[in-house]
């Protein structure tokens, strides 16, 4: 499968038969050719982190992660547990996504130009500097597509490059994402732990668990989001 079949790109030529910049795979190739040795671990490190981020790598990986902690730990015991987890896996995780991906687009420049014009189609508005959106929004992008659409908003926004400058808005975006994740995980573990002591509820709540832990759910969850936040753009684009 193709990069530009993960990411939903666009095509290299236009209906109207007028040419369009190049996709993000011909960047890449093109960043590739010009690259050499440890450059190009970086460049398909980076590129990699974005099709997991951006992609469904996270939703795939994650909720299945959490469902067998919960399954293998049980009481209060199984909450703490859960969100410790959560916390440290997808603070760490974002964390190299975000430090790969300040480096990676800081060098290779093709495919940070056809990365941003993607991400501007899947947020459908002009992105602002990190530190001057809404807290809602921040958790929004990151939560669904990673530290790596966090670095490359704020290199664009505020024309900052290197993981040294962008160390803070990395810090902040995977430490905003692992909470998320960690009182996600306690909520549900909690609400398991509180089902199993109920007879009548043992079913059911053998049956949330097993929802929980597929991933299509979160995928679902996530594509409800995109298209979400893109019909609120195109409302508010289409206000007078």
């Amino acid at each position: 499968m193709s990069l530009d079949r993960v990411m939903t790109i666009e095509p290299s030529v236009g209906t109207g038969g007028e040419p369009l910049r190049p996709s993000v795979s011909a960047c890449v190739r093109a960043d590739l050719r010009a690259s050499s040795g440890r450059q190009r671990v970086l460049l398909v490190a980076t590129v990699g982190w974005i099709a997991y981020e951006w992609g469904f790598g996270n939703e795939a990986l994650t909720p299945w992660l959490l469902v067998r902690v919960v399954s293998s730990t049980s009481g209060l015991w199984s909450v703490v547990a859960t969100a410790a987890v959560g916390f440290a896996f997808t603070t760490v995780q974002q964390l190299v996504s975000g430090y790969t991906a300040a480096a990676g687009f800081s060098m290779f420049h093709r495919t940070t130009d056809a990365s941003w014009r993607l991400l501007r189609s899947r947020l459908g508005e002009e992105p602002r500097d990190w530190f001057r959106q809404p807290l809602a929004m921040r958790a929004l992008v990151v939560f669904t597509l990673g530290t790596t659409a966090v670095v490359l908003i704020q290199m664009t926004t505020t024309g900052e490059t290197g993981a040294r400058r962008l160390r803070p808005v990395v810090n902040q975006a995977a430490v905003l994402c692992g909470a998320g994740v960690g009182v996600i995980g306690a909520v549900v573990a909690a609400a398991v732990w509180l089902g199993r002591s109920v007879p009548a509820l043992e079913s059911p709540t053998d049956w949330l668990l097993r929802v929980l832990g597929n991933p299509l759910f979160w995928i679902g969850l996530l594509v409800v989001a995109v298209v979400g936040r893109r019909i609120a753009a195109g409302r508010a684009v289409s206000r007078p």
